[in-house]
């Protein structure tokens, strides 16, 4: 605690602020609003958080904090960081994102225990070569920077096991970049490119990909050839096909081709055995992609904004599916098969023509998310009030003009008003019970029920 003083004092008096310290929880030590320590067993900082202090430059005393193994200082307006900073010689962490920095930093070079360095949201034009000086640095986040184009040296970057380089300006990679060997997550979203760049196709141990945001029409085979594949982010490009060559993908997981404009997915997609979460909404199908019915390992399934007129029988083949979003289509009828799918812990229906409820929705026991908002529902189904394990149902922006009591045997609060939880029930014509009664919560309602037999 000794040491936690001292260094609290010099703080003080170089930002000019007090820190109130304040009760001690799995964080660490919470200060007021802008700043935040963690100490170890010996009272040694370990950690410091200080953000939106208006800093214009690192405070010298934190150099003196030896001790000291991870510095974020994001949200300030810092411009260079000095050579002082080789003093924290068991810094692991750094984050000095949303500043003011201009030039990479090179005198992080003398930081030899550096794993994780964040730069985001600085004004970083270009990247040195010397970087092969980091002896430990895995992960960079240089995303929001205005790089427009990576060095020829990027090999010399190849310690990187995860690299954000989202929102640079960039239109196309170095052939070298392939020589990132130990890559495994990169993210190249919101850039510029109208193709899927080569040299990523050739990164072995890659898992993670993000290409989001981008410019791309058509994909190569050879981005389904990466072996080690896992998530794939396609979304927001002007994507109309998806190649056979996509059924390669042996280890994909997470697939999302999100607003691009896929109207069909080639037969091939049914041989990702191990796709868990399947992302195709906003591409205006005007289809149910019949496809998807034979991926039978499929957890999370989203088609919103499909202008989708009809849901499947045999939707009922999804026998693992736990999340099923299908807002904003063009759906008329639930078919009974919908509750054959006994996992389903999530099931949106909003936005939709739906005008009734199934009874056998009962059937789907394990529901704790419902949405039917924005239908034409006039009448609640009395088996609704089977689902015990519910705890958010959405009506709201419905033609419900009776609110039955067996709605209260769900014990969740009714709520008229715009809140998230619960039952929701804003903008329905209800006039029995009174709106009056319904906003003075569920003991109101049962009075009046009780009163009104």
């Amino acid at each position: 605690m000794q040491k936690f003083n001292k260094y609290t004092t010099k703080l003080e008096k170089e930002i000019g602020k007090t820190f109130k310290q304040g009760k001690f929880n799995i964080d660490g030590w919470v200060f007021d609003s802008f700043g935040r320590f963690q100490l170890n067993d010996n009272g040694e900082i370990i950690k410091l958080k200080i953000t939106k202090a208006g800093f214009k430059e690192i405070p010298k005393v934190i150099f003196e904090i030896d001790s000291l193994e991870e510095l974020s200082l994001e949200n300030n307006e810092i411009s260079i960081v000095p050579e002082e900073i080789k003093n924290l010689k068991k810094l692991r962490f750094l984050n000095l994102a949303y500043n003011k920095i201009e030039v990479f930093p090179q005198e992080l070079y003398d930081c030899k225990k550096l794993e994780t360095l964040i730069l985001t949201e600085n004004k970083i034009t270009e990247l040195p070569c010397e970087i092969k000086d980091f002896q430990s640095l895995l992960e960079l986040n240089l995303s929001r920077n205005i790089l427009k184009k990576l060095p020829d040296c990027i090999d010399n970057y190849s310690r990187l096991s995860y690299l954000n380089l989202s929102q640079c300006g960039l239109s196309y990679l170095p052939a070298n970049f392939s020589d990132l060997n130990n890559l495994q997550e990169l993210d190249l979203s919101n850039n510029n490119f109208t193709e899927v760049p080569d040299a990523v196709c050739g990164l072995p141990v890659l898992y993670r990909l993000y290409l989001s945001g981008n410019k791309i029409t058509e994909i190569k085979d050879d981005l389904f050839n990466i072996p080690k594949l896992e998530f794939l982010n396609m979304g927001f490009n002007k994507i109309t096909r998806i190649p056979p060559s996509v059924g390669n993908l042996k280890q994909i997981r997470t697939l999302v081709f999100d607003y691009n404009g896929i109207k069909s997915l080639p037969e091939e997609i049914v041989y990702l055995k191990t796709l868990r979460k399947l992302d195709l909404s906003g591409n205006k199908s005007g289809i149910f992609y019949p496809e998807i019915l034979d991926i039978i390992n499929l957890k999370e399934l989203n088609l919103i904004g499909n202008k989708i007129k009809k849901i499947p029988e045999n939707i009922s083949n999804l026998q693992l599916l736990r999340i099923l979003l299908l807002m904003d289509n063009e759906i008329t009828d639930i078919p009974e098969q919908l509750f054959e799918l006994s996992e389903l812990i999530h099931l949106e229906l909003g936005m939709n023509y739906i005008s009734k409820i199934p009874e056998s929705v009962k059937k789907l026991i394990n529901l704790e998310t419902l949405s039917l908002s924005n239908n034409n529902i006039k009448i609640l189904p009395v088996e609704i009030s089977k689902l015990k394990n519910l705890k958010e149902l959405d009506l709201s922006n419905n033609s419900l003009e009776f609110l039955p009591y067996f709605i209260l045997n769900l014990n969740l609060p009714v709520n008229f008003d715009d809140n998230e939880d619960g039952i929701l029930l804003q903008n329905n014509p209800i006039d029995y019970p009174p709106v009056s009664v319904i906003k003075k919560g569920n003991n109101a309602i049962k009075k009046y029920f009780k009163k009104n037999k």
